[in-house]
């Protein structure tokens, strides 16, 4: 089979726990470029922290950012989105902010949040790009945001969720990483945002490569002809995946390059 496109996740995929890329990595992706293959980073991040890696790499392709939510051009247009219902959305907002919970909202011009606290420059450091704090963005009449993120210690995070579930069941909450919880539209995932990618260009599913480590990746690694979790991903995501790789740490991305695209 002849791949054409890869769809890589970034924290704990294609970024080992320094969030760098390995020079095998940065190899095997140029060499995959060179013959015409698509690299679409998948990221729950919003797009400006995943633009300077496009420029890293010297990317110019579709990028699926905010868990799937949206999906940017190689223009940097935003040409899909899904928002999460606005007063759906403000009920969680008000539910975070009653308990003192550090929650972020994803708008089409930024990230905001509101108030300045550890946990947002912690979002800082690990995503290298940040929010703006705004203590009015309660007063938003309508609010049109992407996902709403909120961020503390695991064990916490676990319990925002049990309680969140059932209180609003009609919102997925998948995990990116270890102290975040997302809260996002069911519709908004990876695999459907790389679906519409896929049609754009023409690419059938089984043409596609998608690698992840975490729940948030299950949808693109399902939709994918050939699904590939990372050695450090969840024991889900490994059991519905075709192929797992290497850990992030070691280079896992390049095995799935040198293996399933240059035949090495």
């Amino acid at each position: 089979m002849a791949y054409k496109l890869i769809a890589l996740d970034l924290d704990n995929t294609l970024l080992n726990a320094k969030k760098e890329i390995t020079p095998e990595n940065r190899k095997a992706i140029a060499a995959a470029r060179e013959q015409g293959v698509h690299i679409v980073l998948a990221s729950g991040r919003a797009f400006p922290g995943i633009k300077p890696l496009l420029s890293d790499l010297g990317l110019t392709d579709y990028v699926v950012a905010c868990g799937g939510a949206q999906v940017i051009d190689p223009w940097e247009n935003v040409v899909h989105s899904i928002y999460l219902p606005p007063i759906g959305a403000k009920q969680v907002m008000r539910w975070a902010a009653v308990r003192d919970i550090h929650f972020q909202i994803y708008l089409d011009e930024g990230i905001y949040y509101l108030k300045d606290t550890p946990y947002a420059d912690l979002y800082r450091r690990l995503c290298s790009y940040g929010g703006v704090a705004d203590p009015d963005i309660m007063d938003m009449e309508t609010v049109l945001t992407s996902k709403i993120v909120m961020v503390d210690e695991e064990e916490k995070i676990q319990e925002y969720e049990r309680e969140l579930r059932p209180t609003f069941p009609e919102f997925a909450y998948p995990k990116s990483q270890k102290g975040f919880l997302e809260v996002i539209s069911p519709d908004a995932t990876k695999g459907n945002a790389l679906a519409f990618i896929a049609t754009k260009l023409g690419i059938e599913p089984s043409q596609i490569i998608a690698m992840g480590d975490n729940s948030i990746d299950e949808s693109m690694v399902e939709y994918a002809g050939l699904g590939v979790a990372m050695e450090n991903a969840t024991d889900n995501l490994k059991s519905i995946a075709n192929y797992v790789c290497g850990t992030c740490e070691q280079s896992g991305v390049a095995e799935v390059i040198n293996k399933y695209i240059l035949g090495v």
